[in-house]
């Protein structure tokens, strides 16, 4: 099996002057063809720069086309392609670039000055999509200036070392449910058997068709990237979520299959213009997930978009890709409650109390990341099964997710971990304690809401608070709400009593998934 970079050099062959990348923004697209000279261009230059097989090299972009040379690029020079989501504070991002090491750093000029100088990127190499500094190596001068060095597919691997497609590809972070952020790391067979796995039953995206990836590449939208390429299709990117930038895209361009959050889908059915141009422009597929989606909001869209397949995915980074509710089953009132059905390499369990249908999902599949970097380094993850942390059930080859095990806040398709939150707010000098909480929210599917102890009666306001969330931590992160509370109670084990303070924030509701 190759490495994940022959997918673009296979396009190039076959489809050299076919469009494999659009920025909607700028208008900037490149081919096949001139896509993979810049990954090899990309590779080449890494290489003479020192970069060896098995380094990390961190990206830190929004959606561009930067993104994906780099990406595909780190495969190609046998490094480990690092996904630092852009919207992290510059501390977590900090951390981030710590646990993985990075040799190279591919970022923007703004984050490279905020980046450059700590402990954590000591020694690394920066390279900036636009505009760099003295202290910087320019993307588009970084391609240009080697010659290309093409996919080798055959290149010889020594006995006594794993083959190229069982070397690390790829490192994603997320958090436990301690808060505490690991990169989980998966091997170059592992994302092309889940990418041809999504493209055959979930995507079925149409060749020589459109993608367009509302979300971020570092998040659920690049799971899209590898199954447009094998379609020689064109992957439209837009730089950051914009409601008129959206309607303009639906008015005027032919999209095969659209990724959008549910988040966004609420935007845009709320907005008049946009959701004019997503009637008229009606998309073949419309591919979403990253977190619950309301009924209310899926009735809307259904009624809104006839003739529009629609396909619900559920996942979670340790275990990937676990099951996909097709169109039939959003036809189906009673199924277009569930997660759908498992796709077909992927198996279900769960481990439930006795006498209880209800338990936690447990998944084991053939893309799930055999390694781990936390704190302590990096560990193998031993066990084939993987813990969702969420309680479901499952009825007529179907999961029907009721609950979270743990306290996980999915906001705007993002994981907030309340701990984490916590941990900042409780760095505020005024706080004596907090707990942070989850409510249901019409616009993000949730919202965070924080329980705060004032140190001083009175002492303390909110938006101070806010203001100090907002230094350390991405937008998504920062609780919506904060609410002062005599104390925080606490369960039989001494810990925060969290289910207790959002209890009534979702009463009346059926289940604590919005």
């Amino acid at each position: 099996m190759p490495t994940i970079d022959a997918v673009i050099a296979r396009a190039a062959a076959a489809a050299p002057d076919r469009i494999a990348v659009r920025e909607w923004t700028t208008g900037r697209q490149m081919s096949y063809a001139a896509l993979d000279a810049a990954v090899s261009g990309f590779a080449a230059w890494a290489r003479a720069a020192g970069l060896q097989d098995g380094e990390a090299v961190a990206i830190h972009l929004p959606n561009c086309a930067g993104y994906l040379i780099a990406q595909f690029g780190s495969f190609r020079a046998g490094a480990v392609a690092t996904y630092v989501n852009y919207r992290l504070s510059t501390a977590e991002a900090l951390r981030q670039i710590r646990l993985c090491q990075a040799r190279i750093v591919v970022t923007t000029a703004d984050r490279a000055a905020q980046l450059r100088g700590h402990p954590e990127t000591a020694g690394a190499v920066f390279v900036v999509a636009g505009g760099a500094g003295p202290q910087e190596h320019d993307l588009q001068d970084v391609i240009a200036t080697l010659p290309a060095a093409p996919h080798d597919a055959q290149r010889d691997t020594p006995h006594d070392v794993p083959q190229r497609e069982d070397c690390d590809a790829i490192i994603r972070f997320t958090s436990g449910s301690t808060g505490a952020p690991k990169g989980l790391i998966v091997t170059h067979r592992a994302w092309l058997v889940r990418a041809v796995s999504m493209l055959a039953e979930e995507m079925r995206i149409a060749p020589h068709s459109t993608t367009l990836l509302l979300g971020q590449l570092s998040h659920q939208a690049g799971l899209f990237v590898i199954p447009t390429f094998l379609q020689h299709g064109t992957v439209l990117l837009l730089e950051k979520f914009d409601l008129a930038r959206v309607a303009e895209i639906f008015a005027g361009e032919r999209i095969g299959c659209a990724q959008i959050v549910p988040t966004m889908f609420g935007l845009i059915l709320n907005d008049a213009p946009a959701r004019e141009a997503l009637r008229r422009g009606a998309p073949g597929r419309v591919v979403y997930g990253g977190s619950p989606i309301r009924q209310g909001l899926l009735d809307q869209a259904l009624e809104l978009l006839p003739d529009t397949e629609f396909v619900q995915v559920y996942g979670s980074h340790e275990a990937g890709s676990i099951s996909f509710l097709d169109g039939a089953g959003h036809r189906d009132a009673r199924l277009r409650a569930s997660a759908g059905k498992p796709l077909l390499p992927v198996q279900v369990r769960l481990r439930c109390a006795p006498g209880e249908r209800a338990g936690e999902v447990e998944v084991k599949a053939p893309w799930q990341p055999h390694a781990r970097i936390t704190e302590q380094g990096r560990e193998p993850i031993a066990s084939e099964w993987s813990a969702t942390g969420d309680v479901g059930e499952l009825a007529d080859g179907h999961i029907f997710l009721r609950d979270r095990m743990h306290d996980v806040i999915i906001s705007g398709g993002f994981n907030v971990y309340p701990l984490e939150v916590e941990q900042v707010i409780d760095a505020h000098p005024g706080v004596l304690d907090s707990a942070v909480a989850s409510a249901p929210d019409d616009k993000w599917g949730e919202r965070v809401v924080a329980f705060v102890v004032a140190r001083r009666e009175g002492g303390l306001d909110p938006e101070t608070l806010r203001a100090h969330c907002k230094a350390l931590l991405a937008g998504y992160k920062v609780p919506k709400e904060f609410r002062l509370v005599p104390e925080v109670p606490v369960n039989a084990n001494g810990k925060p009593d969290r289910r207790r303070l959002s209890e009534p924030l979702w009463a009346g509701r059926e289940r604590r998934i919005n």
